[in-house]
């Protein structure tokens, strides 16, 4: 079974729920957020310096060279429609259309953002965005703030990634770098220099904390590969060295929308809405073979027509015949206590902040339930309360996941409501 065939009943399920209303709050929000993002392409980012192959890259990794070398524009992003169309905004907002692709017409001088929607199936769930950096280091930060807001996938464009490009990576946070490619462009012309082999040994260290893995590409030699009038040169593409790039970056498209996938069975299995699911295998190429690849309401109440479940993953547990174990709900009752205690202090964060950063109470929310996670494990394994507990707390793991991918405010706020909410569902729990 594909990554695509499995997104789409789980996708279709959860709109038809959405839609039909009825969730309580405030799983109703946090339920229309999943959906958009499920319907959203992944978007896979590719920045770096003026000159540093950033479009050939592009050009090599979607199949299709729309853009060419004299186009410019601050961002770039090329994705799946059902013609060939570009969507040009200006300046001041407006946004003109034009048929065709983007090396084939005229583009206004004041354009911001260029938009190019083909029919390419393998552009079908993910689009590529070209946002270079330039001017001020400072504007060059602020760019890269835009990128990790909005990029779910990074690919970073160098010939030699030096100090300075060095010190605006670090900045980029961890959720960001976890998903990340450093990729050494015109390989074939720091091969040729004997520069390319020095490179990669003092990068190595370098790329194991900050990147996913270092990637020399021969990138014109890839694009080569690709117009052989036989088709795919296969010895050329991975010589060239775009097959373990591409290989590698189709990879974590699938790892992520498999997750994706996962957080919305978690929240459907909330809502009594389950899809059934199926193994899936992640080395598994997409539904179309790319040949350059080698506190919820309580149990009872009635949602959309489903019955909503406080727990999830594994089958409920039977009610414990007698009476609770008084470890379990001692710890269970200093649970509470910690996610109260978590859930004010944020709160009072939130008001002393001038400038509210979402990322500091996001990983605050993150600290706390790995902290109550810790202290839940310290339960019976076998006493049904426990793991019940555990339980509640794997599914808001999975839930502030979602939060952590949008970095928004309202993904900040909707993590300290998620704390308490799990804490109503600990004090349920504990008076049953």
């Amino acid at each position: 079974m594909t990554i695509a065939n499995r997104v789409e009943p789980v996708t279709d399920r959860l709109e038809d729920i959405v839609q039909k209303g009825g969730i309580p709050a405030p799983y109703d929000r946090w339920g229309a957020r999943l959906l958009g993002h499920l319907r959203r392409p992944v978007q896979i980012v590719v920045t770096g310096l003026p000159g540093s192959g950033k479009t050939a890259l592009i050009g090599m990794i979607s199949g299709r060279d729309v853009v060419g070398p004299a186009r410019a524009a601050p961002v770039i992003e090329i994705t799946y429609g059902d013609r060939e169309r570009i969507l040009f905004e200006r300046q001041d907002g407006a946004i003109e259309t034009a048929a065709g692709i983007v090396k084939a017409s005229d583009c206004p001088e004041d354009v911001v953002r260029i938009r190019q929607e083909l029919p390419e199936a393998g552009l079908n769930g993910q689009s590529y965005v070209e946002q270079g950096l330039s001017g001020s280091p400072a504007q060059m930060r602020a760019t890269l703030d835009e990128i990790a807001r909005r990029a779910d996938i990074v690919i970073w464009c160098s010939q030699d990634f030096g100090p300075a490009e060095q010190a605006l990576w670090a900045a980029m946070p961890d959720r960001i770098k976890d998903h990340s490619f450093l990729v050494l462009t015109k390989a074939d012309v720091l091969m040729r220099a004997q520069t390319l082999a020095g490179h990669i040994d003092r990068l190595a260290p370098i790329t194991a904390d900050e990147f996913l893995g270092l990637y020399p590409v021969a990138t014109l030699q890839g694009i080569s590969a690709q117009r052989e009038a036989g088709g795919l040169n296969q010895t050329l593409w991975s010589a060239s060295g775009a097959g373990h790039l591409v290989r590698s970056l189709h990879k974590q498209v699938r790892q992520g929308r498999s997750a994706d996938i996962d957080r919305a069975q978690v929240f459907l299995s909330r809502l009594g809405a389950l899809v059934p699911d199926e193994p899936v295998n992640e080395n598994e190429p997409p539904r179309v073979q790319d040949p350059r690849e080698d506190g919820p309401a309580h149990v009872g109440d009635s949602v959309a027509g489903a019955t909503v479940a406080s727990t999830t993953g594994a089958p409920d547990v039977a009610a414990p015949a007698t009476a609770p174990d008084p470890q379990t709900l001692s710890i269970l009752s200093e649970a509470i206590d910690m996610l109260q205690e978590h859930g004010q202090k944020m709160l009072r964060q939130v008001d002393r902040m001038g400038d509210f950063d979402p990322d500091v109470i996001l990983s605050n929310c993150t600290q706390a339930l790995s902290s109550l996670g810790r202290l839940l494990e310290q339960g019976r394994a076998d006493d049904p309360l426990a793991h019940d507990a555990r339980e509640s707390v794997e599914e808001g793991e999975e839930i502030l996941m979602l939060f952590q991918l949008e970095q928004s405010q309202e993904a900040a706020l909707d993590a300290v409501t998620l704390l308490l909410q799990i804490r109503k569902e600990l004090i349920q729990k504990v008076a049953d």
